[in-house]
């Protein structure tokens, strides 16, 4: 099998993996160089440049500063703040979300909105149902 195929099947593997959300992030990252290596697609020396990248570096901390902001209870706080102001209506919940991720990847980095926003995602539902 070709070079490009076998590097398409582990592309493919890690998505699957990604998608099932079973294993942690860098988990499933560190799997998928390490299998890169084993099929020898990469060089041992290729798999272990790109930790020292400074895109992986900033995106890792980028991580760590969100986990913080959540840790903190900021984003609670914020996601208390959103529904205050959209009050029951789910469709200003995302109007006034869209609007808030605008200015912000407007303000940052997309890397940076992505990895806040991605943080924040992760809390429970901020729609309150109908009582």
């Amino acid at each position: 099998m070709s070079s490009s195929a076998t590097t398409l099947l582990i592309l493919a593997a890690t998505v699957a993996v990604f998608v099932w959300n079973r294993l942690p992030v860098a988990v499933v990252a560190l799997l998928n160089a390490l299998a890169l290596y084993v099929a020898g697609v990469a060089s041992a020396a290729d798999v272990l440049a790109g930790f020292g990248d400074p895109v992986v570096v900033f995106i890792a901390a980028l991580f760590v500063v969100a986990e913080g902001l959540d840790a903190a209870g900021v984003t609670n706080w914020a996601g208390q703040r959103l529904t205050e102001r959209a009050g029951r209506s789910a469709r200003l919940l995302l109007t006034v979300v869209m609007l808030l991720c605008a200015v912000f990847a407007a303000l940052v980095t997309p890397n940076a909105s992505v990895a806040a926003f991605t943080r924040s995602s992760q809390a429970p539902s901020l729609v309150r149902s109908p009582p």
